[in-house]
């Protein structure tokens, strides 16, 4: 009789590349929510933009980031906020 192989066991390779990947995307999720934090205080809007993108790498690479994105959204909105605040003060 032959050896019937299992579809769900993976090689030794897969598991290292989905391992990569996943570590990759660990740091991708710790990036977008320190460039979040950051965002928060200094540089929001560009950092909100950062933030958004590392987070979205993030989940391409199956990790989710949903901190990153909300920081980012904090950032968007606490920027357009400000740069309104501070242009209608200096006219």
């Amino acid at each position: 009789m032959s050896e019937i192989q299992d579809p769900v066991v993976q090689s030794q390779e897969d598991m290292e590349a989905d391992a990569l990947r996943e570590g990759l995307g660990q740091k991708y999720r710790r990036s977008s929510i320190i460039i979040g934090i950051v965002g928060l205080f200094v540089f929001g809007i560009a950092a909100g933009v950062v933030a958004f993108i590392m987070a979205r790498k993030a989940e391409a690479h199956g990790v989710a980031a949903t901190a990153g994105k909300v920081l980012a959204a904090f950032d968007l909105i606490s920027g357009i906020i400000a740069y309104t605040v501070f242009v209608s003060l200096t006219k």
